[in-house]
Parts: C-alpha cells; structure tokens; sequence
C-alpha cells in the first residue's frame, strides 16, 4: 500500500497515513509520535481520516492541489486541512 506523508509548519507536526487506515502523528515534543485507527471516507477527490487522539476529534483532509511548506522550495501534490487537539493547522503532504 502506499504510504502519504502530511506536515505542517509553525508549530510542527507530521501525520503519515499507514496501512489498514492507521495514523502515526508526531510532533518534536513526541517524536516517536503516536499510532490511531482511523476511518477514511472518500468525496470526490477528497480524502477524509477521521480518528480521536485523547479523547478528542483528530481529522486529516486530504485534497490533490499545489501547496508550499512555507519553509522549502518544496512543492507538494495535496494540500491538507488537520483539525486536532481544538485546533485546525494547514499543511501539505506527499506520496512515501
């Protein structure tokens, strides 16, 4: 299966989709990162990971458009909306 890598920048964090529809999230504070069983719904060309992380709602979206880190002169083939904790950060992600 392939793997897809989503992060983000200011604060950092990272959510790499596994197989079997697992989710390993990792922040520098948690850097061996933590694993969640998630559900994925597709709509349209949308990808939705729908999880909980403590209790709490944890949702990566995951759409095909350009997107930039910010930080490199990386450009990224899906653009990712990741809602967790009570907050929302934007990212990027990329096929592993």
């Amino acid at each position: 299966e392939k793997r897809l890598q989503a992060l983000g920048t200011e604060p950092f964090w990272s959510v790499e989709v596994m197989p079997k529809g697992r989710l390993k999230y990792s922040t520098p504070d948690m850097l061996n990162g933590v694993v969640v069983s998630s559900i994925e719904k597709r709509e349209g060309e949308r990808i939705r990971y729908i999880a909980r992380f403590n209790g709490k709602p944890f949702t990566l979206d995951i759409v095909p458009d350009k997107c930039s880190d910010g930080m490199s002169d990386t450009v990224y083939p899906y653009k990712v909306t990741f809602v967790h904790s009570g907050r929302t950060d934007h990212g990027c992600a990329r096929l592993r």
